[in-house]
Order: C-alpha cells, then structure tokens, then sequence
C-alpha cells in the first residue's frame, strides 16, 4: 500500500526520534492519537518501519576498534557465510556488494589486538578467500534527530 502524507510526516517524525510518543505525534500533527496508533501499526506490520533502535556511543562502551572488512567468497557459500556473520555479536552490519569482492560487513572491537584475533578466530574460518581490513580512523556521523 502507498504512503500518503500522514504517513510521510509520521514517518519523518519518528526518524529524527524513534522514542516520541503516539500522543505527542497526534498532537504535532493535529490528529488524534488513535490515527497516529492504526498508522503505525499498519506501517509496522506491511514492514515499511522495520523496528526501531538505540545508538550507542561506542568510543564510551571501550569499543576503540573498528573496521570495515571487505570479503570474497564462493556464491554458494554466500547464504550460509551472511548467517553467520549475522550471529557474531561483533559484527554490527553486512552488506552485499556489487562486483568483488562480495560482502563487506562492519566490525567492533576493544582495541586493535582484539580486533585481529576477532578476526583470526571467528570470520576467517567462515571460508573467505580474501579479507581486506579497512580500519575507522574517525567518524563523522549524523545521528537521526541532529542537522
């Protein structure tokens, strides 16, 4: 189904900040709050919003490593290589590419040390044939909600 402009704005609004309440969205957009509810839910259940999350500072929680890592692999292992890299807690983001190599996919860890034996011990052995690390040397990022 189509969005129309309620759809548009509520979800514009929730983008920039994912914790505003129904009520609080009813009366930013002059509506009542069981519209704003039917849309949501609607708009959750045609999984247009897919869910909804938290971003976390990582340099706060001791995460000083990151690296984005490009990788080949045979397509018939593709499937299978994706669930897993989906499953590590150290993996925040998988991304299939067009050419080679195939895959690149988002990886955090305490520091450097613990970044190569991340690597070495649990996305190795998945049957890569070649790994390219490109570690995050500063990130400049635009947080919903912030312009």
């Amino acid at each position: 189904m189509g969005q129309d402009d309620l759809d548009q704005r509520i979800l514009s609004i929730l983008q920039s900040n994912g914790k505003v309440s129904i009520e609080d969205m009813a009366v930013m957009l002059d509506r009542s709050p069981s519209t704003i509810r039917d849309r949501v839910r609607r708009m959750e259940e045609e999984r247009l919003i897919l869910g909804y999350s938290t971003i976390v500072d990582q340099e706060r929680l001791d995460v000083d490593a990151e690296a984005f890592v490009l990788a080949d692999i045979d397509i018939s292992a593709e499937p299978k290589a994706i669930s897993a890299l989906m499953s590590l807690e150290g993996v925040s983001e998988v991304m299939k590419m067009t050419g080679e190599p195939r895959l690149m996919f988002r990886v955090h860890a305490a520091n450097r040390s613990e970044l190569l034996q991340y690597l070495d011990k649990n996305i190795r052995p998945l049957g890569f044939r070649r790994l390219d690390v490109r570690l995050v040397l500063d990130r400049t990022i635009r947080y919903p909600g912030f312009v």
